[in-house]
């Protein structure tokens, strides 16, 4: 079942913190104005691609004061860092691309993958101080968007990105030893490796 939130949620000034969990969204519609002009932290909780990253773009297009934001769910593809371009003032960003965050199905065949880009984010070079990655796995997907946010986030302090529950002891090590050999953008940034 597709949710489609209220009109008056996208104008509404005094919202400072935005909490959805378990939805399917829909597209916001072109004619909506959005303006929330107090909102600091999202959280989105995605059961199923729709367009969850144009979604998460328009819906942080027009909230200017946005510092935090968590991202749960199969969000996947070039659209996810093109919906980052709007978060101009991004301290901590957050994400969990699995459905459920505790398990990944082993096969990443529905994936699309990562194609780089010469585009890169806003908040990447001016703002990023945080980067939280759970359930990551290697797949043909993750290894180039970490790579690129790796990259070029130039002011990032944290990376802290956690393995996936279902990877073996010795795949776990495999993964950290590649992410660990990443260039990073900034050279303050502490990467910390997770089970």
């Amino acid at each position: 079942m597709i949710t489609a939130l209220p009109k008056s949620m996208y104008t509404c000034r005094t919202l400072s913190c935005l909490k959805l969990k378990a939805l399917v969204l829909d597209d916001i519609p072109e004619d909506y104005p959005i303006c929330l002009s107090s909102l600091n932290y999202m959280y989105l909780s995605v059961s199923i691609q729709v367009s969850a990253d144009k979604f998460i773009g328009k819906l942080s297009a027009g909230a200017p004061l946005l510092k935090k934001t968590v991202v749960q769910g199969p969000v996947y593809g070039d659209q996810f860092l093109d919906s980052m371009t709007s978060y101009s003032g991004l301290k901590s960003f957050t994400t969990c691309l699995s459905e459920s965050c505790n398990s990944r199905p082993l096969s990443s065949g529905n994936q699309p993958g990562f194609t780089s880009t010469t585009h890169v984010p806003e908040c990447l070079s001016t703002t990023l101080q945080t980067l939280e990655w759970r359930d990551y796995a290697e797949t043909e997907f993750d290894m180039p968007v970490a790579s690129f946010l790796l990259k070029n986030a130039t002011r990032l302090a944290e990376a802290k990105i956690f393995l996936e529950y279902a990877a073996g002891r010795i795949e776990k090590l495999r993964i950290r030893t590649a992410l660990a050999k990443l260039s990073r953008g900034s050279p303050t940034c502490h990467l910390n490796i997770g089970n």
